[in-house]
């Protein structure tokens, strides 16, 4: 078959006549030109706008109509100029499902845009409530969110090309399987990411401990989970791994006070009035400082070469510098007051009795 011939008058090109295709062009070229032209001209404007208002209304349009590809409009232009024109069904149709695929894929970008403008709006409102719990989770249904949108882009796309959807489901079901048995652990970090989602057990930023790990949360993902040790290493924990463990979360939000004990030996030689006195000494070293909760102080034991005391007290802040400090100031104290009160604290001593054989 000749492509290119001459009809008389009329040159055809591929069976249509030259004229329709330079038609086709030049309606093509106009369309995207025009579009083009309107699109910048409009960003500018929305542009110059926004700086003046204090709404985020238009810097929303002006993101959405950014997103607006050159790709889209050029296939949209050149549906129009071959539909307008007239240039075949076999030409045409073939644009057409150009044109739907391309179509499909712009929705899916404004999808995106959309659902990030929406997650990115409430975790900003999150964020300033310090609501790191709903930070994390918004973290994970962004990405969670921009998976289903492309997946139904697929889907569409695949459809529209003519292929059957219902039977690759059903083969994706059966090597869906196989996969997952080949890939057990992934799909289990991938539902413990969703469980952490969920059960918010952790957020950016608390402070955890996990098994022999510690640290700050940095980042929660889809495979694993982040932490910022005090010695300043990044420790990486798979999600699963994180919630078959045994885990402390020490983050203000989940903790009002934190619980302090201090075992305390005197020597055997005390005095009893004076040993009757510790409780009292020690429940007063506590109640003066007014960051404190007492809870008990009590003669626990005969040790092997002390008489033990326990104190128990609440320091009224979750927060582990102030236990710290807190810490420090109370056995300060103890040792100043057990010094006025001649009290003297064991250590490991053994006492051996020598007895001289008269025979």
């Amino acid at each position: 078959m000749d492509y290119l011939y001459n009809e008389g008058i009329a040159i055809v090109i591929f069976g249509y006549p030259a004229w329709k295709w330079l038609l086709a062009s030049a309606i093509v070229c106009l369309f995207y030109f025009f579009s083009t032209f309107v699109k910048n001209f409009a960003e500018k404007k929305l542009h110059d706008f926004s700086k003046k208002t204090n709404t985020n209304i238009d810097d929303y349009l002006y993101e959405i109509l950014s997103s607006v590809s050159r790709i889209f409009i050029f296939t949209f232009s050149l549906y129009l100029g071959v539909t307008l024109v007239g240039v075949g069904k076999n030409v045409h149709e073939a644009i057409s499902n150009l044109f739907l695929l391309i179509f499909f894929w712009q929705v899916a970008k404004w999808a995106i845009l959309i659902s990030k403008i929406i997650f990115t709006k409430y975790k900003e409102h999150k964020t300033d409530q310090a609501d790191m719990h709903a930070v994390s989770a918004i973290n994970g249904l962004t990405a969670l969110t921009r998976f289903i949108i492309w997946t139904i882009f697929l889907m569409l796309a695949l459809d529209n090309l003519g292929i059957d959807i219902t039977a690759l489901v059903a083969g994706l079901g059966i090597g869906g399987l196989a996969i997952a048995l080949a890939a057990q652990s992934i799909l289990g970090d991938l539902f413990a990411s969703l469980t952490i989602m969920i059960d918010k057990p952790i957020a950016i930023g608390d402070y955890v401990v996990v098994d022999n790990f510690m640290g700050n949360v940095k980042a929660i993902g889809i495979k694993s989970t982040k932490l910022e040790s005090i010695t300043g290493e990044e420790i990486i924990i798979s999600n699963s791994d994180l919630l078959n463990s045994r885990l402390r979360n020490y983050h203000q939000s989940r903790m009002k006070q934190r619980r302090s004990s201090i075992k305390i030996g005197i020597v055997y030689e005390t005095d009893f009035n004076k040993l009757k006195k510790v409780q009292d000494i020690l429940k007063e070293i506590v109640k003066s400082n007014p960051q404190t909760e007492y809870i008990r102080a009590v003669f626990v034991n005969f040790g092997d070469f002390s008489l033990d005391f326990e104190l128990t007290y609440n320091v009224l802040s979750p927060d582990y510098e102030t236990l710290t400090e807190i810490n420090h100031e109370i056995r300060l104290k103890i040792f100043e007051t057990f010094e006025k009160e001649k009290l003297q604290f064991a250590y490991p001593t053994r006492t051996l009795h020598i007895t001289k054989n008269t025979n």
